[in-house]
């Protein structure tokens, strides 16, 4: 069989290399195996994987990977059978029904030849990247812990540098992919944390590609610490001061996995958060690199890294808020006043790209003030409202009067994203609720004087479909009766400008809005007498204080689709374990919310 053109072998020349797969002669087999290998290597590889696996050869795959005394032909198999499951998910099914994962991680047991080895991982590799099924069967034959041994052996000195990278390169992505995987569909934690102590060695390793798979593989990892604690996985400071440095890195696909990694922990124990602080993750996380990097999933995972760290302690959250004078929590106040101001242009589009940046920026900036408040702590808060000016930067965000609206410079923003509002509405709750522990505090003044935070607040109510549940409201106007410490603006008529001309630009609130709404009037504002009116009580109310309303920021009873609430509302740490891409670049804006799609390499050498 003579080809000029190997890119037209098939399937022109069929039944000639079936002839020769078929032959029984192991140099006519072989030839075979190097014709296909090189077919399978060149451009447009979907067709051709079809015209291979149309020649039904499937069983002399497996026959040939049996061959242990025929390790060339081993190899050449192998490396075609990587290329055929780097492929869509069909080619490979027809791969692993045919039975090729047997012959495979025989090979990977008992072949003493480290290519056949290494081309057997990368083959593992990629069907394990092909789904879940597929590499939990992989992770249940104990194949991990081949992949380990080879791994080690790589650190001994007398291995050639260059074929040292070379295998780890091929085992750290298989290793990495091994662990991929998020929520239901995560692999068992306890059958890839044997991983961990070698992994961490590896993140001293110059090669950027075996760091990026290595730190891909260790989020992944930790995702599981906050359940478990083993002697395996140790969580130390110099383990987070690394984790930090690597923030520094110059490579998204370095720097994504690390700031994960550091989620991961600090969605963990106090003591892992303080470990995070002790490693001078805070400086770093608030930096102006990362909050106002180019790369709009880096500004969004440094923002949850500082939430996550403000879900701690009072003296872990005054690290953020205070110490070093603020300056962290400036910028993130500077995220909500100003908007999310990365580099980055996503294009007309983009669902997440609008006036102010990326709305999930903003939203993850409020998680962190949320979280922040939550403690209830003066100190804190104090710093926050009557140095940050932090009231003044929530109210433009969901303030819906138009009157108001060349005040601002992010008019209403929140107002479009529940998620959003929901979180800046808890963050009121907070400052309020910290004013009722310390009645002496200006909170409540400012907010409601200088924010005009009680007309802010009513026409949200109105706004989410409350109808006329607050009595002093109509469709229109609020009836006119004196309000005590209340001040709304008035229109030249002498009427209240919260009225039904603002409703026909805003959509609907959902209930979860609605909710919060409700409770910060009811829990901090309440219904006086005639010509007395609807203010403030805590510091005048007699008789004791009033039990805060039960259920507050949880949406247990909301049904309602259009809230959008793709948080936990439930919890204040929020951990990582989505998947990494080995192909990005750092000039490209990727969402590694989409990065947990099947990964594949060929072998094209």
């Amino acid at each position: 069989m003579i080809i000029t053109d190997i890119s037209t072998m098939l399937p022109a020349f069929a039944q000639p290399l079936y002839n020769l797969l078929a032959s029984g002669v192991y140099e006519q087999q072989l030839l075979a195996m190097v014709r296909i290998r090189k077919y399978l290597s060149l451009q447009d590889v979907l067709p051709r994987i079809d015209n291979v696996l149309a020649l039904d050869c499937t069983h002399f795959f497996i026959a040939f990977l049996n061959m242990s005394d025929c390790p060339d032909l081993q190899y050449e198999t192998a490396w075609v059978v990587t290329n055929i499951a780097a492929g869509t998910t069909a080619q490979t099914e027809r791969l692993v029904e045919a039975g090729i994962l047997t012959p495979l991680i025989h090979n990977l047991r008992v072949s003493r030849c480290v290519h056949v080895q290494t081309q057997t991982i990368w083959a593992l590799g990629n069907i394990s990247g092909d789904g879940p099924p597929y590499r939990d069967l992989i992770l249940r034959s104990g194949a991990l812990d081949v992949i380990l041994s080879l791994i080690e052996m790589c650190e001994d000195p007398t291995v050639a540098k260059e074929q040292k990278y070379m295998i780890l390169r091929i085992a750290v992505w298989c290793v990495s992919n091994l662990c991929r995987g998020s929520g239901r569909a995560a692999p068992e934690w306890l059958q890839v944390t044997p991983a961990f102590p070698m992994l961490r060695r590896l993140m001293y390793i110059d090669d950027t590609e075996i760091l990026a798979d290595t730190c891909w593989a260790l989020c992944r990892i930790l995702n599981g610490t906050h359940k478990m604690n083993l002697e395996s996985v140790v969580i130390d400071r110099e383990l987070c001061t690394r984790f930090v440095a690597l923030l520094s890195e110059p490579h998204p696909t370095i720097q994504v996995p690390s700031l994960r990694s550091l989620i991961n922990i600090a969605s963990g124990p106090e003591h892992h958060t303080q470990l995070l602080i002790d490693a001078m993750a805070i400086p770093v996380l608030g930096s102006q690199e990362l909050l106002a990097h180019r790369n709009s999933t880096i500004r969004r995972d440094a923002l949850l890294g500082i939430s996550n760290i403000t879900a701690g302690t009072a003296d872990q959250v005054r690290e953020v808020t205070v110490q070093d004078n603020g300056n962290v929590m400036r910028r993130v106040l500077e995220i909500l006043r100003r908007g999310d101001v990365g580099g980055e242009d996503l294009g007309e589009d983009s669902d997440s790209q609008e006036e102010g940046g990326d709305w999930r920026v903003l939203r993850e900036a409020a998680w962190v003030v949320s979280n922040a408040t939550s403690v209830l702590d003066l100190e804190i808060t104090g710093h926050l409202v009557y140095r940050l000016d932090l009231l003044p930067s929530i109210a433009q965000l969901i303030d819906p009067r138009r009157s108001r609206k060349a005040n601002y410079v992010l008019p209403a923003i929140g107002l479009t994203h529940p998620a959003l509002l929901t979180k800046l509405l808890d963050i009121v709750f907070n400052v309020l609720r910290c004013n009722e522990h310390h009645p002496k505090e200006q909170f409540m003044k400012i907010w409601v004087n200088d924010c005009e935070g009680g007309s802010i607040l009513l026409e949200l109510l109105k706004l989410s479909g409350s109808g006329s549940e607050i009595r002093h409201l109509d469709n229109r106007k609020m009836v006119p009766r004196p309000l005590q410490h209340l001040r709304f603006p008035q229109n030249e008529n002498g009427s209240s400008s919260v009225g039904a001309k603002s409703l026909s630009t805003i959509p609907p609130l959902g209930p979860s809005v609605k909710k919060r709404v409700e409770t910060i009037l009811e829990n901090f504002f309440e219904f006086g007498p005639e010509n007395e009116g609807f203010g403030p009580f805590f510091s005048e109310r007699q008789g004791g204080s009033r039990p805060l309303h039960e259920g507050y920021g949880s949406d247990y009873q909301d049904d309602d689709q259009e809230d959008d609430l793709d948080d936990d509302d439930f919890n204040q740490k929020v951990y990582y374990s989505m998947g990494g891409s080995d192909c990005q670049t750092e000039d490209v804006d990727f969402d590694i919310d989409d990065m947990e799609e099947r990964v594949g390499r060929m072998n094209l050498a």
